[in-house]
């Protein structure tokens, strides 16, 4: 048997805490390591169990961004999926920028949950969204110029590769400062603040925003 995908819970609600964990338990390759009400609980656990999943409640009292601060820093290798119970494209953009793997709603079903665990689990770079299309069109298509040129297309690929600016310039033989423009392009037309974030908005965009599933409301 391939080795358990660990998970940490991340929930201020009991019940729901111990019904999801209980439902993902049942799954043969799932291994629910920690659950955790939030804040210094919850990083304290993270880096005890290292888990290769973390699932955070959005709805929390104190909301989720100071939350997977924390833990982002904690246990850096970790992939992030967000659970909330309304779409919220503001808040996604944020999550997004720092680097979640996922956001899903809680409409969505145990067997979507875990495919989308299993997707973001095996590190291949796909970005797992389940929200309404209006609010992935909001965040990902600021304008009508957003599509990617040939050479746009392929200097994000050797972003996502972690090449410098002037990496990609010897690669692709063109100058540094052709590079700074066609990055700058991406940045404007993915509405993007970060090189990280144009790789997942551009990953997201590529798998049609839902990575394992079909299910975009």
């Amino acid at each position: 048997m391939s080795r358990q995908i660990k998970i940490l819970l991340v929930d201020h609600q009991t019940l729901l805490r111990e019904s999801l964990g209980s439902m993902l338990g049942a799954e043969r390759d799932l291994a629910v390591v920690g659950c955790a009400v939030g804040g210094a609980e919850a990083v304290d656990l993270a880096v005890t169990v290292q888990p290769d999943v973390v699932i955070v409640d959005a709805d929390r009292p104190e909301g989720v961004m100071e939350t997977f601060m924390q833990l982002r820093v904690a246990v850096r290798d970790s992939r992030f999926l967000v659970l909330s119970s309304h779409d919220q494209p503001a808040l996604l953009q944020e999550l997004l920028a720092l680097g979640i793997s996922g956001y899903l709603t809680k409409s969505v079903t145990v067997l979507e949950l875990v495919t989308a665990i299993r997707t973001v689990a095996a590190r291949d770079g796909r970005v797992v969204l389940s929200v309404a299309r209006a609010s992935i069109e909001r965040i990902s298509r600021p304008d009508d110029e957003s599509s990617l040129s040939r050479r746009e297309k392929e200097i994000l690929t050797r972003i996502a590769d972690g090449l410098s600016n002037g990496q990609i310039a010897r690669r692709l033989s063109i100058s540094e400062g052709t590079v700074k423009r066609h990055v700058h392009s991406i940045f404007v037309k993915l509405g993007a603040v970060s090189r990280i974030d144009a790789v997942n908005k551009y990953s997201a965009l590529q798998a049609g925003w839902v990575a394992a599933y079909e299910s975009v409301s």
